[in-house]
């Protein structure tokens, strides 16, 4: 999704809505040829507890899959703020290291910031994701594991190290988390499931084929707009998902402190 952009999102939106009115009224206009119109009040009568049952088992099923995906949307938007977190603080711990390791980790920090903030951000999505990232955290290994200058016995570097091991960690984590999580099958019966459950609404009979439209057209909207936010939440870092923000803020406070705030 990471590929569609922002007014491609928004676009997909808006297709999912119209698709779903032109569904629902297709299949009132079709179900108004197939079932006669002097059918009697026992016809509704016969539906309600297949549309009951339907609706009852795939709402738990599509009510599931929401709250599966909310929890890992936002398990990956903490984890980002993570990862952005732990650059600060191994920035900050540059302080009180000596020249030019100090310069070199900040360089490195600031390469890794800006090549996840900007050519990586969403591409890890796709198996794209650039090098940049990965080739930082190995430098920052090289400099901090020097042994020829004594810096790997400096109990500040041994916190580095430990950090740049939380960092290497949570970039692992944001990799992983970009991959959806939701199987074929399972989208395969929340389709099925919500096109049954369309089929029956639309059997169902009304004195106004008008007001049938209208209320076929609501709960075909609504199946369309939740299963766009199972699509959403089960692909995190699309366009309008979790955001590079946290990196940009990083890139400020090591500004702050490099002009010594």
């Amino acid at each position: 999704m990471g590929d569609l952009g922002v007014l491609g999102a928004w676009l997909l939106l808006a297709i999912v809505v119209v698709g779903a009115v032109l569904i629902a009224v297709a299949s009132v206009w079709l179900s108004s040829r197939i079932v006669s119109r002097d059918t009697g009040p026992e016809h509704n009568s016969i539906l309600s507890p297949f549309l009951t049952v339907v609706g009852l088992v795939y709402g738990a099923l599509l009510g599931f899959t929401v709250v599966v995906g909310w929890q890992q949307f936002l398990s990956a938007e903490v984890n980002v703020a993570n990862e952005a977190s732990t650059l600060m603080t191994m920035y900050r711990q540059t302080i009180a290291m000596p020249q030019p390791e100090q310069s070199q980790l900040r360089e490195q920090l600031r390469r890794y910031a800006e090549a996840t903030q900007g050519p990586e951000w969403g591409k890890q999505e796709f198996g794209h994701i650039r090098n940049e990232g990965r080739a930082a955290i190995a430098d920052m290994y090289r400099i901090v594991g020097r042994g020829q200058s004594g810096v790997a016995a400096n109990p500040i570097n041994q916190a580095f190290l430990s950090e740049l091991t939380t960092l290497a960690s949570d970039r692992s984590t944001r990799i992983v988390d970009a991959k959806p999580r939701i199987p074929p099958l399972l989208w395969c019966s929340l389709i099925f499931g919500g096109a049954v459950l369309i089929l029956l609404t639309s059997l169902m009979r009304l004195r106004s084929d008008r007001g049938h439209m209208m209320l076929v057209s609501a709960v075909t909207v609504l199946l369309g707009l939740l299963l766009y936010l199972v699509y959403t939440l089960d692909h995190p870092f699309g366009p309008v998902g979790v955001t590079p923000r946290p990196f940009a803020h990083a890139l400020m406070v090591f500004d702050l402190v490099d002009s010594g705030t």
